[in-house]
């Protein structure tokens, strides 16, 4: 059964207990975030492989812009495939992603858990199968960015990947991993049949939506930026809430047939403090990826289509400043 109180429970202990903290200025900060990859086998399972296009001419791009790249967890699909298979089918991605890890001087990289790819909870497995990927780098829970303004303090970002507390993704993923590795996998590769979302029920999704922005809520001048939903969340709206805000001050997002179904899919939600942000996913069924910037003082919502060149497009944009400002009042 779905609880609120464990949503925030879970999503408290991470925030205070599990999370390191970096004090970053404004005007440094150039961090591209993507979530939920669900790295595969290359096989009738693998939800990513279609995005892939999208993907790596994304990273280039944020890689010749000196961009940080911040992997917010399910970047593989390990209860549906095995470390090896995965790490061996997309070695040239994780190449890709390297250069970041590799960087320093200024750091370039960091990496979170997700329930997808849980085993990363377990040292000995990172430093066994991700290893040599890493450059030494932890792959983290949690992680609080306080953002300052030339020294005065602005607020604070809360990044994780989202599924803490949620009864199958956390409390009972012990169960879930197996079903899904040893029931639903086979039945995907059977049919060649992708799912691009935890899940179908639109319920458990509204509740899950709705409990990260309650917790967000009661945190004063901090930005709960997450994953794990496959949904975008702009300023605490769902999408469809977002895109009429944007039409009635007088901007146009783009419409094609992708805006379209996440209108149809979005969870409506209060709005009244701009607390939470999703980052969508990077495994949609239409070969695109969404992803959150922040550089230029803004953070923005940006989508990248896969044609003959991937192309990036900024669905909605706004001041830092301005946004940490409304959740500190």
């Amino acid at each position: 059964m779905f609880s609120y109180a464990d949503v925030a429970k879970k999503m408290e202990q991470v925030r205070t207990a599990r999370s390191q903290r970096e004090d970053r200025e404004l005007d440094d900060l150039r961090l591209i975030l993507f979530s939920d990859l669900h790295k595969g086998a290359r096989d009738g399972a693998d939800d990513f492989q279609p995005c892939e296009a999208a993907y790596r001419a994304a990273l280039a791009h944020y890689w010749r812009d000196g961009y940080e790249l911040l992997l917010l967890g399910d970047i593989e699909e390990l209860w549906e495939a095995r470390p090896r298979s995965v790490l061996e089918a997309y070695a040239e991605v994780l190449a890709e992603e390297q250069r970041f890890a590799a960087a320093v001087n200024p750091m370039r990289y960091h990496r979170f858990v997700g329930n997808h790819d849980d085993l990363w909870y377990d040292e000995g497995a990172v430093q066994k199968h991700l290893g040599p990927w890493l450059a030494g780098h932890p792959v983290r829970e949690g992680l609080r960015i306080a953002v300052h303004d030339r020294g005065r303090p602005l607020g604070e970002l809360f990044l994780v990947h989202g599924h803490q507390g949620s009864p199958t993704s956390d409390r009972l993923s012990w169960l879930s991993a197996p079903l899904v590795r040893y029931v639903w996998r086979p039945i995907q590769r059977a049919f060649n049949i992708r799912s691009s979302t935890p899940s179908n029920d639109f319920e458990l999704r509204r509740a899950h939506e709705r409990a990260m922005y309650d917790y967000a809520a009661t945190l004063p001048g901090t930005v709960l930026i997450a994953g794990h939903t496959h949904h975008p969340v702009w300023e605490g709206l769902g999408f469809e809430q977002a895109l009429r805000a944007a039409q009635h001050r007088g901007q146009t997002p783009p419409v094609s047939a992708w805006t379209e179904q996440e209108v149809r899919q979005a969870v409506a939600l209060p709005g009244k403090k701009p607390c939470y942000f999703n980052t969508g996913c990077c495994c949609y069924g239409d070969k695109s990826i969404t992803g959150i910037e922040i550089a230029d003082g803004e953070i923005r919502l940006v989508r990248w289509e896969h044609f003959a060149q991937p192309v990036r497009t900024v669905f909605f944009s706004a001041s830092l400043a301005r946004v940490l400002a409304a959740v500190a009042a």
